[in-house]
């Protein structure tokens, strides 16, 4: 623990203990600086001597309307550190674009050709920051691509934590060249965790701001065409809206971790959906008067609750850790807060965030989707994904024009065949009343090589520090196919070891990220044999174009 982090929680406690006394709002007690811890790991070596990532197709889950299409490896910790960037957690995010896939971490970024899934690029962030323009970079990135422009969008810390930078492609091609500009998040402290979405009119970033402290939230609003319009981004028009935290019964509820509405309407722009300051609940509002040129009129709207349904911040992940039984709940889930990015298609909001339901007594994490009315941020639907004996945590979501849904997360748990952190995902159809219904079985798309993850100590050692995972994960739809949802997560990677294929590493476990793309058009029921031969028919078609779509990948 560091002395920062030390004083914020010393910080925290002291607030929480007036507001008691006072009768003041209480935070929530899960406030900290989300900046990556980078860490030495001398004698690491990575498993692929001509430092390139080898694509590998999955033959993975295949049913009647969902199919895994082609998964292979990400970022790893191994390419973070042979750059001198090797941090925990990775901060796993990643896109999918008109024939890329780009990839952010915190150390490494990398960009996939999308038809085989080859690397053609892997750079230090601070490489692809000075690139772009920009001194350097403190980590917490985040990338969109924009389908109407065709062209991407990148954020991080800059080189000073207080600051926020901005990478825009200027083509579709996510190899650049790219420009960018930046802007002071949080002046004296630090724009932390920041978030990244878009709509017709504007680009949102959300940060937490801390000196030793919580301080609140800013919502920066970017017009779009500031970013993307003729010439280098800028963030001229730009607007900024802070929610001070004083400790006070004035201050303004908000939210923490703000994430902006993701909405391709042209009628639907400038929502925000958060987790709450003070209550086990979320909370929406509407930033007004915006247009593509500028925020510089716009103002806030009332908060609404959503009341959902009870729950507390969810414990420890377990995990079977044969080796040390100290070890079997030690991954930090997160918390309550709304990690990944929030959409809107067909009037409704979706998200997901982790939580620990206290109906059914479990205290076990899991993911809580909900659905919102788009006008009126009504909850419409919100339901609970998980089983007994497993923890569920970090997810993301994507929604396309059709009401279907995907949500992906980590999932483990204590048995030892199937406890190990896995990366799953599990579909959904939207009814018409909001509700998901969910569409086939769950799907494993990637399991961890160890039962026994464990970051900044040795084999065989129990756990040191925070065993930080995540902190966030994303799903995004194909722009040439929208039943295509394309998902990237965090796994355990093999001991740094010579039992692990490193002789002389140090023998620590550690993380990698994992991209898959998962194809999910549901089959309507047939109701005669003759409706029933034709979906055989079908089936059998996509089969076939699945098998030679699997020989080009092994090739």
């Amino acid at each position: 623990m560091t002395q920062l982090f030390k004083t914020s929680l010393l910080a925290s406690c002291a607030m929480l203990m007036m507001g008691a006394a006072q009768g003041n709002p209480v935070i929530k007690d899960y406030f900290e600086f989300k900046k990556p811890k980078m860490i030495a790991i001398p004698g690491d070596i990575s498993l692929d001597a001509n430092g390139a990532a080898l694509p590998s197709f999955s033959g993975g889950y295949s049913a009647p309307g969902v199919r895994v299409l082609a998964a292979f490896e990400g970022v790893s910790q191994y390419d973070a550190a042979a750059f001198g960037r090797n941090a925990i957690p990775p901060d796993t995010m990643g896109v999918i674009g008109k024939t890329q896939f780009m990839e952010t971490t915190n150390g490494a970024y990398a960009i996939f050709d999308k038809a085989t899934g080859v690397r053609t690029s892997l750079v230090s962030d601070t490489a692809f920051w000075a690139a772009a323009g920009q001194t350097g970079t403190q980590g917490d990135s985040r990338v969109m691509y924009n389908a109407v422009s065709q062209r991407w969008i990148a954020i991080s810390f800059g080189q000073s934590v207080a600051d926020i930078q901005i990478a825009v492609s200027t083509t579709s091609d996510a190899l650049g060249p790219w420009q960018s500009t930046k802007f002071t998040g949080f002046a004296g402290g630090t724009a932390d965790y920041p978030t990244l979405a878009l709509d017709r009119n504007a680009v949102y970033i959300g940060t937490n701001n801390f000196t030793t402290s919580f301080k609140g939230t800013t919502m920066n609003v970017i017009p779009l065409d500031s970013l993307f319009g003729v010439g280098a981004p800028t963030t001229s028009n730009m607007k900024q809206f802070v929610t001070p935290y004083t400790g006070l019964a004035t201050d303004v509820d908000r939210g923490y971790a703000i994430q902006g509405v993701n909405s391709s309407s042209l009628s639907s722009s400038g929502k925000v959906v958060s987790v709450s300051l003070f209550d086990f609940d979320n909370l929406s509002y509407k930033i007004n008067g915006l247009t593509s040129t500028s925020a510089l009129g716009a103002s806030l709207g009332a908060v609404s609750m959503m009341g959902e349904s009870a729950y507390t911040t969810p414990g420890k992940a377990r995990q079977p850790s044969a080796a040390i039984a100290a070890n079997r709940r030690i991954v930090d889930a997160g918390d309550d807060r709304i990690g990944s990015s929030v959409f809107e298609a067909n009037g409704r909001i979706y998200g997901v965030h982790t939580v620990n339901p206290t109906a059914d007594g479990q205290d076990a994490a899991r993911v809580r989707y909900f659905v919102l009315d788009a006008t009126t941020m009504a909850l419409l639907a919100e339901g609970d994904l998980g089983e007994a004996g497993y923890d569920y945590y970090m997810p993301s979501l994507a929604v396309n024009s059709k009401g279907h849904v995907v949500i992906a997360y980590n999932r483990s748990g204590l048995d030892a065949a199937t406890g190990k952190i896995s990366i799953m995902a599990q579909t959904f159809t939207t009814a018409a009343d909001g509700h998901l219904v969910k569409f086939g079985s769950e799907v494993l798309l990637k399991e961890s090589l160890t039962d026994d993850y464990h970051n900044g100590s040795l084999f065989g050692f129990a756990s040191a520090g925070r065993q930080r995972w995540g902190d966030y994960s994303a799903v995004s739809i194909d722009p040439d196919d929208e039943s295509n949802f394309w998902i990237i997560g965090e796994f355990a990677r093999e001991y740094n070891n010579a039992a692990g294929g490193h002789p002389g590493g140090t023998g620590g476990s550690r993380w990698g990220t994992w991209i898959s793309e998962l194809d999910f058009d549901p089959v309507p029921e047939p109701s005669t044999l003759a409706l029933m031969l034709l979906g055989l028919g079908f089936i059998g078609h996509t089969s076939r174009q699945r098998q030679r779509r699997g020989a080009a990948l092994v090739a």
